[in-house]
């Protein structure tokens, strides 16, 4: 009896999440390299399993699917049976198995050590003619039936899949178009089967007519749907001392963050809860503008819509995103928290694609695809339409009412051409527009100054012209960026509207010498030209409770100013044996504003080890000097003190990570950084252009930030992703030499983060988050006093930031329903935030005399429903 045993495989997601941490510059794209798989494992030597007797005889069949770990010199290491199939098939599959041959998979093009998964397929077929019979050699015969095997709800082309006709024992595999054809097929009805690796088995029946060719179109499912390409993990070079990587898949997974990519980072440890669960970005207990996030190297001016709803960028466009929590390379500068690099990716290019969703909030569409053949476009556009839903609800008599409803929307065009393999130009377009407005009908209570029209408008757009050269050893990466950023704000006769021109530009080179030594530079140009006019009283900064500003200061400007940021950087990675990895760098900055009298610049030396005790183990730490010059209105005689300098930070990390399996991931890190030249308010008077004027900022403020990180991780699989951050830290503040040190406005000593995503049968997946942190620092209010000139009551506070909120803790869960079409896809799910409608305390409310207190709450339960169809 003849029979066949059809061997197929597949490459899975083992590590769509990676923490890649390490210590030099990333690849000029983002600063860091990518890790994309460039070649996957070609079976090189087959070895045909032996059908096991007992299934043979029983005309059984079946698949066994295993995880293979292959070398990068494509053995085949070890082999791990999944989803057995019993009757003798694993034994068989896995003896076979074992003696494969692979031509090496190549992560970023150099030789990588990979897990695939595997399916080995047991056909049975009926028997051949008895021995002895001629059965005779057919003609060559025309093509009569062929078609096209595709994934069903996505419509990819399905490679190396197997097209059978059992019953008259043909067999074909599909190209890499998914195409197939047969020759001479005997007219009548016939039994077709498609099996492939991941999918289920595909039966169907053609019929087959005299002189005619049947043409098919096979949609094939798989067995757990995802909209997304599958990704390798494998170990590539790492040079950032702690990088953690996420990937689309799981960035849109998260329950509590509506698929928002910058929203999933506060999820990461190290990072704060900010409040009302809003836009900023409190790492490693330094401020907000401490960090900086990036979009493919380059600032984004702005990084949410209105109270953090959603990111300015659409995530369907973007490839991944690194967060760099400090000790971070040389090649970002001007920062002194973290980092945020958001990667965007190139339109697909195999065919025309769209996506488009809709929820409770706000709709988004995206449609890309290829103009020529190495020409791609991409477009996204998404609009909000709260200010529509509002329009529905009655208005508080007691409160403000709604002038302009709070509305935003954003868009992005990008191009990417690719001429040769060498060159690759881009062109993207950016913008982005929020509006707010509000009617007070009376005064406040407690600050009569707040009264009258409430708007609000932020914007930005942005063009970046970008060219990529690889050659060999040479990578070049230059990307000019020009744009504009707005910002007005009107509160009753007080106002505030800035317009500023931004440019932007960076350069890096890499060239590799040797496999120990990597060399790598680059110019990084920063400038804003901003006309301010304004009518506003100077809000708190950190550390300064807030009181009515009824008797504030109310200061005019009406001026231009420059920001002049020009960087140029170094660094070396050096390898002197296999498990070391030492990487040395240097940047030097300089920061220039319009009315400075004395130029300032630094010199930022930074060094990271990676050290590897064993193949599972790795020892890491770095130490390095941050400066971030002064921002927005600091500089700004009006505002703040044209010869502030940059502030300082002094950053140390040690760790180790620890990696049993490729799916499985654990880190441990204690932090310290040193801070200093704080800029803080000041009251004293100073000379300057020989008049006495008042100083208001100063660079007399220090600080120190410590700490421990631990993070545990299971990489994105088919079925389940997820993991555990936890952080401990201390963050306190010295605003004057003599003063004592305070709890800074956003520490937090305990954040704990438990997330997990599961996909179930049928189109199913359900994920969780779970949340708990320390409750922020808070100043407490002790007594007041009546002012007669104004007849409102000042607080009178006790020590700053004495006391805390109480702690924060919330678990929020998403649910998806996938439907799957032949050639397009239905996401229905709900993002139930808050589910057991425990408000966080986000700070305190008193009456106009301070006798009587109630907590702030934050949002209740929320449920968001949505839609995102995609083709």
């Amino acid at each position: 009896m003849k029979t066949l045993a059809s061997v197929l495989c597949v490459l899975v997601v083992t590590g769509a999440m990676a923490q890649a941490p390490d210590a030099g510059t990333p690849s000029p794209d983002a600063g860091a390299p990518t890790g994309v798989l460039t070649k996957a494992p070609v079976l090189k030597r087959q070895v045909e399993a032996q059908y096991p007797p007992e299934a043979l005889a029983q005309q059984l069949e079946g698949t066994v699917v295993m995880l293979i770990d292959i070398s990068e010199a494509g053995a085949v290491t070890d082999v791990e049976v999944t989803q057995p199939a019993g009757h003798g098939f694993d034994e068989a599959a896995v003896a076979a198995v074992r003696q494969f041959e692979f031509e090496p998979a190549e992560v970023d093009n150099v030789p990588a050590p990979v897990r695939i998964e595997y399916a080995y397929q047991f056909v049975w077929r009926a028997p051949p003619p008895p021995e002895g019979t001629e059965p005779g050699k057919p003609p060559e015969a025309p093509v009569n039936f062929s078609g096209r095997a595709l994934e069903r709800g996505t419509r990819r082309p399905l490679a190396g899949a197997e097209v059978a006709l059992p019953e008259l024992q043909l067999t074909t595999s599909t190209n890499e178009e998914g195409r197939f054809s047969f020759r001479g097929v005997p007219v009548g009805n016939h039994e077709v089967l498609v099996i492939l690796s991941g999918y289920d088995r595909f039966r169907t029946r053609e019929t087959i007519a005299e002189g005619q060719e049947t043409q098919a179109t096979y949609y094939v499912q798989r067995r757990i749907f995802s909209q997304f390409e599958t990704v390798v993990r494998s170990e590539r070079e790492r040079k950032e001392v702690t990088r953690t990587t996420l990937q689309v898949a799981e960035i849109q997974k998260v329950p509590g963050t509506q698929g928002d990519t910058l929203k999933v980072v506060q999820n990461l440890p190290g990072v704060a809860r900010p409040a009302f669960n809003g836009g900023q970005l409190v790492i490693r207990g330094t401020s907000p503008n401490d960090s900086g996030v990036f979009l493919d190297g380059q600032r984004i001016p702005l990084l949410y819509h209105f109270g953090g709803l959603t990111s300015v960028y659409n995530s369907e466009l973007l490839d991944s995103l690194d967060y760099l929590p400090g000790n971070f390379s040389s090649y970002f500068g001007n920062v002194t928290g973290g980092v945020i690099n958001v990667r965007s990716r190139a339109p697909k290019m195999d065919r025309f694609h769209g996506t488009v969703g809709v929820n409770l909030v706000e709709s988004n569409a995206v449609l890309e695809g290829p103009i020529t053949e190495n020409l791609g476009i991409a477009v996204a556009g998404r609009r909000s339409y709260v200010d529509l839903v509002l329009k529905l609800v009655p208005e508080n008599e007691d409160g403000p009412s709604i002038q302009v409803a709070p509305r935003y929307y954003d868009a992005q065009l990008k191009l990417n051409w690719t001429p040769s393999k060498r060159h690759t130009f881009t062109l993207q377009g950016l913008t982005s527009n929020d509006t707010l407005g509000l009617v007070f009908d009376r005064p406040a209570d407690q600050d009569p100054s707040v009264n009258g029209d409430f708007e609000v408008t932020t914007g930005f757009n942005q063009l970046r012209l970008g060219h990529q050269y690889k050659g060999g050893a040479l990578t070049v990466e230059s990307q000019g960026m020009v744009g504009n950023t707005k910002i007005e704000f009107t509160l009753g006769d007080r106002y505030l509207r800035i317009n500023a021109l931004d440019l932007d530009l960076r350069s890096t080179a890499e060239y590799t010498l040797s496999e120990a030594l990597t060399l790598a530079a680059g110019l990084d140009i920063q400038y804003a030209d901003a006309s301010v006019r304004a009518r506003v009283q100077a809000p708190p900064r950190e550390g300064e409770p807030a009181g009515p500003l009824v008797n504030e200061e109310i200061i005019t400007a009406d001026a231009d100013s420059y920001q002049y940021y020009p960087g140029i950087w170094a660094e070396a990675r050096w390898r002197p044996f296999k498990e070391l990895l030492v990487v040395p760098g240097l940047r030097s900055e300089s920061y220039l504003f319009g009315e400075q009298k004395v130029n300032k610049r630094s010199l930022n030396p930074r060094l990271a080890v990676r050290y590897s005790l064993t193949e599972q183990v790795t020892l890491k730490g770095g130490a390095g000097l941050y400066h971030g010059p002064p921002a927005q209105e600091e500089p700004n005689s009006t505002f703040g003190n044209p010869e502030l300098k940059a502030k300082r930070s002094i950053q140390y990390s040690v760790g180790s990570e620890w990696q049993p399996t490729p799916e499985y991931f654990i880190s441990g890190e204690l932090f310290y950084n040193d801070l200093s030249r704080l800029i803080v308010s000041s009251d004293r008077l100073v000379e300057r252009d020989g008049q006495l004027v008042p100083e208001r900022l100063t660079n007399a403020g220090t600080g120190r930030i410590y700490g421990f990180e631990l993070l545990a991780r299971r990489a994105l699989t088919e079925r389940f992703f997820g993991w555990v951050a936890y952080t401990f830290s201390k963050s306190q503040r010295r605003d004057k030499p003599d003063a004592a040190l305070r709890l800074f406005d956003n520490d937090q000593t305990h954040v704990l983060t438990v997330i997990g995503s599961y996909k179930l049968p049928a189109g199913w997946e359900v994920g969780a988050r779970f949340r708990f942190s320390s409750g922020n620092p808070l100043t407490p209010i002790v007594g007041a006093r009546r002012d007669d000139n104004t007849d409102v009551f000042i607080p009178v506070f006790g020590p700053v930031n004495s006391q805390r909120l109480p702690n924060f803790n919330q678990l929020d869960i998403r649910v998806d329903k996938n439907f799957i079409f032949d050639q397009w896809s239905l996401d229905l799910y709900v993002d139930l935030t808050n589910v057991y409608n425990n408000p966080a305390k986000e700070g305190l409310l008193y009456n106009y005399n301070y006798s009587e207190s109630a907590f702030l709450e934050g949002l209740p339960i929320l449920p968001i429903f949505g839609a995102k169809g995609s083709f």
